[in-house]
C-alpha cells in the first residue's frame, strides 16, 4: 500500500509538470495550478440498523465547503469539511444524530466541449464526529460524542463559464468506522449516508 501510494503521488507530480501543453484546445476550461473554492448543499439519508427498509428513511440537510488545487486538467486534491442531521425511525425507536466531517478529497476529471463540461470521480476521506440520541417509546439514550473515520465517492457534472464559476451536482456515499449513529451496536457492519449536493464553485489563480 505505501508503494502504491508512493507511485500515485509520483504520477500526480509528473502530470502537473506536463500539463501547459496538454491544456491547449480547452479555451473554455479553469486555468491550471488555480485554486477552487466551493460551497455546497444538497441532502443525506442515513443507511444504519434502522433504515433497513426505505419507508424508514427520512432525508435531511447537509452542507459543505472545499477548497482544492488543480493540478491537472484531470485531477485535483483538496480539503472539505461539513456536516448536517441525520434522522432514523423504526416503530417505537427514533434517532437523531448531528455529524461534522473534514478530510482530503480526490478529485478525477475528463473535460468535454472544451472544457466547460467535466464529468467527475471523487474521492473522499477524514474524521467524523457524530452526537446521536435514541429514544425508545418515552425513554431516551444520549451518549457522549465520538470520532470515528469516515470514507467515501461521489460521481457527478461541474458545468463551468467563463473559466471562474463552476456548477456542479454530485451524488455518493459516505462510510463510517463505527455502528454507532443510531446507538445500536450490532457489529455486523459500519453505517453511513448516502448524499446528493448541489454546489458552485470559483477558480481563481494566485499573482505571481
Amino acid at each position: 500500500m505505501k508503494h502504491l501510494f508512493s507511485l500515485a503521488l509520483l504520477f500526480t507530480l509528473l502530470l502537473s509538470l506536463t500539463a501547459e501543453a496538454q491544456m491547449r484546445g480547452y479555451p473554455y476550461a479553469p486555468r491550471l495550478r488555480s485554486m477552487r473554492l466551493g460551497v455546497a448543499g444538497g441532502v443525506g439519508v442515513l443507511g444504519g440498523d434502522l433504515t433497513k427498509e426505505s419507508k424508514h428513511y427520512h432525508f435531511r440537510p447537509i452542507g459543505f465547503a472545499e477548497a482544492a488545487y488543480i493540478t491537472h486538467r484531470n485531477i485535483a486534491v483538496g480539503l472539505y469539511g461539513g456536516g448536517g442531521k441525520m434522522r432514523s425511525t423504526q416503530y417505537a425507536l427514533e434517532s437523531n444524530t448531528d455529524f461534522y466531517e473534514a478530510g482530503l478529497l480526490f478529485e478525477l476529471r475528463a473535460p468535454l466541449l472544451r472544457g466547460s463540461l467535466f464529468p467527475i470521480l471523487q474521492a473522499r476521506g477524514g474524521l467524523l464526529s457524530i452526537n446521536s440520541t435514541l429514544r425508545d417509546g418515552v425513554s431516551l439514550q444520549d451518549p457522549s460524542p465520538g470520532v470515528h473515520f469516515a470514507y467515501g465517492a461521489g460521481v457527478g457534472l461541474e458545468v463551468i463559464s467563463w473559466r471562474k464559476l463552476g456548477i456542479r451536482a454530485l451524488f455518493g456515499v459516505t462510510y463510517s468506522s463505527t455502528d454507532e449513529w443510531d446507538i445500536i451496536e450490532r457489529g455486523s457492519d459500519n453505517d453511513g449516508y448516502s448524499w446528493a449536493l448541489l454546489s458552485l464553485h470559483y477558480y481563481f489563480q494566485f499573482r505571481r
